[in-house]
This record gives structure tokens, sequence and C-alpha cells, in this order.
């Protein structure tokens, strides 16, 4: 018979709060999804009632919820790959270059990720403005690409320093040249990190409100700026905000489900078998 000391129970009873603080919210936004707005306000809360699937009605045959999702699947997708393809060279080309020019730029890289959005927003929109790319994907790719890369460098050159060097030199000595081992070598034990920063960076883009709104009006706008159109100037339809969050968070759950797979077998693969 398994005894429970007082430190397992306070461990269980603190792990049992966080998951009932952080599960709490997604499902009250389910649930109301599939509620009238009669229902949502009801005092106190009904767990059990009749759900309706008008508000996904509403959402799928309006023809501005599938817009705005393609608008942020694009946008997160190409976001990720233009930013992997881009930062690993790169990343890798700092983690090789130790003298005064590589801490040089990979403080100049990190400085741009240090700059708050609200400093830049004015600057880009004029950018966007004169190149006639407002209320275009590409504005707003183009924008999330100026943070989204140096990120992604900065994850991924720590991870590259920190691989064993004889493993590159192997694969020098053997023949391969600096790209081959790139591809064959370091990219696979780096897989895990990889998976992690495609993963935050696809969520950072999917969920990014500031930008969007600003660089986007109506035909290529996200998600979350569609949200905030629905909310309305003087009340809130809370059936369908629930609705279009519920939808919007299928995605990131996909996504982080497809890739965990990948982290979980790069971080059971060792470099020496």
């Amino acid at each position: 018979m398994v005894r429970t000391t007082p430190l397992k129970f306070f461990m269980y009873l603190l792990a049992s709060i966080i998951v009932t603080l952080s599960v709490f919210p997604i499902a009250w936004i389910v649930i109301a999804s599939f509620k009238t707005m009669h229902q949502v306000f009801q005092m106190p809360p009904q767990l059990v009632f009749e759900p309706t699937f008008d508000n996904y009605r509403r959402l799928l045959f309006g023809g501005q919820l599938m817009n705005a999702f393609f608008n942020s699947l694009v946008i997160s997708i190409l976001t990720v790959t233009v930013s992997l393809v881009l930062g690993i060279p790169t990343a890798y080309s700092l983690s090789v270059l130790k003298n005064r020019v590589g801490r040089n730029v990979s403080f100049w890289i990190l400085s741009v990720r240090m700059a708050p959005a609200f400093a830049v927003i004015i600057p880009y929109f004029i950018l966007m403005y004169y190149l006639k790319l407002i209320d275009t994907i590409w504005a707003v790719i183009v924008t999330y690409l100026t943070f989204a890369i140096p990120f992604q460098t900065w994850l991924l050159k720590i991870t590259f320093e920190e691989l064993p060097r004889e493993l590159e030199e192997a694969a020098l000595i053997d023949g391969a040249t600096k790209s081959s081992a790139l591809f064959r070598i370091i990219l696979p034990n780096a897989a895990p990190m990889i998976a992690s920063a495609s993963i935050l960076t696809f969520v950072l883009a999917w969920n990014e409100f500031l930008m969007a709104f600003i660089l986007t009006s109506r035909d290529a706008r996200t998600v979350p700026v569609l949200i905030t159109a629905l909310s309305g100037t003087h009340k809130l339809d809370w059936p369908i905000m629930a609705a279009i969050t519920t939808v919007s968070m299928i995605p990131a759950f996909a996504f982080i489900t497809f890739v965990q797979r990948y982290l979980i077998k790069g971080l059971t693969m060792g470099a020496v078998k």
C-alpha cells in the first residue's frame, strides 16, 4: 500500500489547482459558445442546458470567419517558414563566428527584438502605405518577420553553441562539407529547439493583434482583429466571441500536437548512439 506523505499531498493539490486555473477559462469559452445570450448571463450559471449551434452557423455562413482564418493561417505558416529559412543559417554563422564582429551582430539582432511594438508601428504603417501594401497579408508577414527572425536566431544560436563541436569536426573529417554537416549532423540534433521555436513563433503570429489591427482593415484582417470587430460598440455578443475564440484555438492546438511528436522524438535521440 502506497502511503501519501504530506509533501506529496501538497504537490498534488498544487498541481490540481494550477490545472484547474489553466483549464477553466478554456472550458468556459467552449461551453459559452454553445449558449444563447440569455443563457450566458444566467445566475447562477447552468451547467446543464440545451446547446445551440446558431453561433457557429452565423460564423461559418457569414463569410468573415473563413477569410480571417485563411489570412491567419497563411500569415502564421509563412512567418514560421521564412523565419526558419533565414534564422537557421544566421544562427549557425553567429555560433561559429566568435570574434568581435559576431558579438556585435548578435547584439544588434537582439536589440531589434527588444524594441516595443508601439515604437515601430508608425514607421511600419508609413512604409507599407507608400509600398501600397496596407490591408494585405504581405504587410503583416514582413512586419512579423522583423520580430520572428531575431527570436528564432537567438534561440537557435544558443542551441548550436551548446552542441559538441566534435560532431561537426568528425563529419568534416569524413569528407562532408559545411552545408552537409549542418543539414545532416547539426540540425537533427537541434530538432527539439527548432520544434520549440516553431511552436512559439506560430503561436505568437497567430495571436498577435496590434500590428494586424493597424495594418489591415477588412480584406487581410486576422482572427484576433475579427474578434475585436465583432465585439461591437454598445454591447458584446459573448456567444459569438466565444465561438470564434473556440474555433481559433483549433489550428494552434493541432500545430502544437503535430510538432510535439518531433519535439519528443528529438529529446529522446542522443548525439551519441
